[in-house]
Parts: structure tokens; C-alpha cells; sequence
């Protein structure tokens, strides 16, 4: 019974991940692998020469770029704002606060659609249309990473918390010094979860974003015509999740290592 179980789990893993591979075997060929493969093409040629065009793409280089100054800007924004809106969540004791969550988790629901106009008629009001500031900052505020954060900090038994106040009577240096260090597997995963989020971006810097010079790489890859090295181009766009995922991945399994 455990071996049909495993046989299934990993024909369903394939089928999940047969887009990536057939995406990073495409990229290897010249000629269209998929039409290869259903039999409307004859040619297929192993090269590297997708890899060698892409990277004389000016273009191409310039987008990726703006990709890594928004997630960068980003995370170094959102990351912050997360723990402490976390910490705010999980220890404050005002009224209303349940109605925060609720309206957090609402905000956090709601298609990006439906508060498009008001977004727009905020950056031109702010002066900020047409920034790489107006999609960094909307994305920082992004509620994701204040539930996270509050779900991982009210998942830390309360009695850690008194048993510092023994020691230590300032709530910052508690955080820092006795939570912080039970937060951090998590937080890695907080980490991959937002860059993913800003590195993916589509519709806020479509909107906000008129400049086709200031836009990052998700836009060019979804306007990707045929006979283009979107093959390669997609591999490229997809190693830095890919990466960061590994090293979360890696870093957690040596840290359980570590405590047992």
C-alpha cells in the first residue's frame, strides 16, 4: 500500500513540475521542441545558442535588472514591516483588534482589480506614477507578511515570553534576544514566500509603470511573441526563485539537523 501511495505522489510531482522541465529542456534546442515532440516539425537541434541571443538582449538585461531593484528594494521594506506589524498583531491588547486581522485577511483576499482605480488616483496624486517607489511601496504594505509574521509569533508559547521578563523587562530586547531566534525558520520561509511575490509582479507595474524602461522582466516574459528565445528566457527568469528556494530549503533541513 505505501509503495502505490509513493508511485502516485510522485506521477502527480511530475505531472506539477512537466512546465519546468519541458521549459528547460526547450531551451537547449533550436526548433520548437513541443512541435517536435507532437510530430508537426522534423527539425531539433541541440544548441546553446537561445542562451548565447538572450544575452545579447539589452533589453532583456535592463528588465531583469529593474526585477531585481523592485524585489530588492521591496523585501528590504516589507521584511521589517512584517515583524513588527506580526509583533503588533500577537501582543497588543487594544479593542479591535480582532477586526484588524479580519480586515487584514479581507484586504489580503480582495483581486487587486477591484482597488486598481484608487491605486492609480493615489500615485499621480503622490506624485509617484510612473516610479519604481510606487511598486515598491505598494507591495511593502502588502498585508501577507504581517499574518504571517503574527501567525508564526502567536505560535510561540506564552511562557517563553514570561520567562524572559525575568531577565530582561524591555519587550525589544525580549524579541530580539529570546523570540527572534525561534522565529528564523520561519521567517525564511516569510522570506521566499515575498520575494516570490515581488519577483512575479504583473498588474501593479502595469499599471504603475507606463515607462516600458522602468518595467521589470515579468511584463517582457508575458508579452513574449513566437519565434523568440522565450525558452531561455523563462529558465533565466525562473533560477533566482529556484536558488532561493534551495538555499531556504537546504538552510532548514541543516538547522533540524543541528537541534536533533
Amino acid at each position: 500500500m505505501r509503495k502505490i501511495t509513493a508511485g502516485m505522489l510522485v506521477v502527480l510531482l511530475l505531472i506539477f513540475a512537466l512546465p519546468m522541465l519541458m521549459l528547460f529542456a526547450a531551451s537547449f534546442f533550436q526548433g520548437d521542441l513541443i512541435a517536435f515532440l507532437k510530430g508537426e516539425t522534423d527539425f531539433l537541434e541541440a544548441s546553446w545558442q537561445r542562451y548565447v541571443t538572450m544575452l545579447d538582449n539589452e533589453e532583456l538585461l535592463l528588465q531583469l535588472w529593474n526585477s531585481v531593484r523592485i524585489t530588492l528594494s521591496t523585501l528590504a521594506l516589507q521584511l521589517p514591516l512584517s515583524v513588527l506589524g506580526g509583533l503588533f498583531l500577537a501582543r497588543s491588547s487594544i479593542r479591535g483588534m480582532g477586526f484588524i486581522r479580519v480586515l487584514l485577511l479581507l484586504l489580503l483576499l480582495l483581486p487587486f482589480q477591484s482597488i486598481m482605480v484608487p491605486v492609480f488616483k493615489m500615485s499621480r496624486w503622490l506624485n509617484m506614477y510612473d516610479t519604481q517607489l510606487a511598486v515598491i511601496l505598494m507591495q511593502a504594505f502588502s498585508p501577507l507578511g504581517p499574518l504571517i509574521a503574527w501567525l508564526l509569533i502567536r505560535a510561540i508559547p506564552g511562557e517563553h515570553w514570561e520567562a524572559a521578563l525575568l531577565d530582561c523587562k524591555s519587550q525589544l530586547t525580549i524579541f530580539c534576544r529570546a523570540i527572534m531566534p525561534q522565529l528564523l525558520p520561519g521567517l525564511a520561509v516569510l522570506t521566499l514566500l515575498c520575494f516570490a511575490e515581488a519577483w512575479n509582479l504583473v498588474e501593479l507595474p502595469l499599471i504603475l509603470l507606463p515607462d516600458t524602461e522602468l518595467r521589470p522582466a515579468s511584463l517582457m516574459l508575458n508579452d513574449i511573441r513566437s519565434g523568440s528565445n522565450q525558452y531561455a528566457e523563462g529558465v533565466l527568469y525562473a533560477l533566482p526563485i529556484l536558488i532561493l528556494y534551495g538555499a531556504t530549503g537546504f538552510a532548514l533541513r541543516k538547522e533540524d539537523s543541528a537541534i536533533m
